[in-house]
């Protein structure tokens, strides 16, 4: 994550630093993006990016946590909205997000992103942290119909959720499946996971 100098720059500059990461990722996948561009665009010297962050990566980062952290927020109202249910959660989150108007850049930033950085460097996984009772809590989901034991358990249910979620989507943004069919790959995926995969 950034340096303490990138945080005391004012929000002027940060904006315009982020800018130039951003529209240097939507143009160039990771392995060809050039610090040297952003740089140029930003119009800071380059000993200055290395004050704010460590490498590119870091600067990535950066720009896909500040993206996952606006998502999660109405992540959350949706799960407040659905009272905790975390399947209508899911599909209801996918709609949000395809629904939304992404536009061509954005599209090209989550593809560039998406193709070649390995997702456990950097992934836009829900924030499951130590105090879990509090995050579920917080989050006001539902447990009561869930199948589980202990708090691991739940972990890994909304883990796979997530990911099962975040993979019909990103099938849509790639253009390998239509929404449409996505969004019914979700629903079949979702009901075999509410089911279980074991005849009673």
């Amino acid at each position: 994550m950034p340096k303490s100098t990138f945080y005391n720059l004012n929000e002027e500059k940060k904006e315009k630093i982020k800018k130039a990461i951003k529209n240097e990722f939507s143009k160039n996948p990771f392995s060809k993006a050039s610090i040297s561009n952003i740089i140029e665009e930003a119009q800071i010297p380059r000993g200055s990016f290395y004050q704010y962050f460590e490498d590119k990566e870091d600067a990535l980062k950066y720009i896909l946590d500040e993206v996952a952290q606006k998502e999660r927020k109405k992540i959350i109202d949706i799960l407040n909205r659905n009272s905790g249910d975390i399947f209508k959660t899911s599909i209801e989150s996918f709609d949000y997000i395809l629904n939304k108007n992404i536009n061509e850049k954005e599209i090209q930033f989550l593809k560039n992103v998406v193709q070649e950085i390995k997702e456990e460097n950097i992934d836009f996984q829900l924030p499951i942290r130590s105090n879990f009772k509090s995050t579920v809590e917080k989050w006001n989901i539902n447990t009561e119909s869930l199948n589980i034991k202990s708090e691991e358990d739940l972990k890994y249910i909304l883990r796979i959720l997530f990911i099962v979620t975040k993979t019909q989507i990103m099938d849509v943004i790639l253009k390998r499946t239509s929404k449409e069919k996505s969004r019914e790959n979700l629903i079949k995926q979702i009901q075999i996971l509410k089911e279980g995969m074991t005849k009673k």
